[in-house]
């Protein structure tokens, strides 16, 4: 009886070392996996732009980070605004790109989601604005700056400095956010080649 009893033990013995050995194998195995995945990381910067000044630095934001969504969110949106989204090309540039005698918001969503696909997650993207100057009128603001846009874009023969002013109008909408319905490109100096040569060069 002594023997049976003791063989049980042993065998109670031989199945908890059985199973702490696999439940060890089974954590190490996890812990590698969890080893081996991405770090998930977010990189989208956007500011609830409750004044106009906010949607400059959202834009500027959206290009740092290459996010379309924000981008579009700095233009005006129809489900909360009687406005509708407009732009005018530089004059040089109406003339040679037939597409902005239409440009409209499908356009711009267009032109960026193929410039952010042709450009390297990594690389570095900057917008800056300078003598920039802001008028508010009741619920419309009109901005006008020059700019430097640099896209380190992999299209060839496109341009990856740009530059000029612009004139941006922007209002607020039924939420009290404020965003652009009217986007004006202009050459400030006839060696300038500007936004609106981008936007063409990567309209589809």
């Amino acid at each position: 009886m002594q023997k049976k009893s003791e063989m049980k033990e042993n065998f109670k013995y031989a199945v908890l070392i059985f199973s702490l050995i696999i439940s060890t194998v089974f954590t190490l195995n996890s812990c590698k996996l969890r080893d081996a995945e991405d770090p998930v990381s977010s990189r989208s910067t956007f500011i609830p732009p409750t004044s106009p000044d906010l949607v400059l630095v959202n834009l500027q934001y959206s290009v740092i980070e290459k996010d379309i969504n924000n981008y579009m969110l700095c233009i005006t949106d129809s489900n909360y605004s009687s406005r509708r989204f407009s732009y005018t090309a530089d004059v040089t540039s109406q003339i040679q790109y037939p597409i902005f005698r239409t440009w409209g918001l499908n356009n711009e969503k267009s032109y960026y989601n193929n410039l952010i696909s042709l450009t390297n997650p990594n690389s570095n993207s900057n917008l800056f604005f300078t003598n920039q100057t802001l008028n508010i009128f009741s619920d419309t603001a009109v901005c006008d700056a020059e700019y430097l846009l640099r896209v380190d874009h992999q299209k060839p023969n496109v341009a990856k400095t740009l530059k000029g002013k612009v004139r941006f109008v922007l209002s607020s909408d039924s939420r009290n956010l404020w965003s652009i319905h009217n986007w004006t490109d202009i050459k400030a100096n006839a060696t300038d080649t500007t936004w609106s040569i981008l936007k063409a060069n990567f309209s589809n």
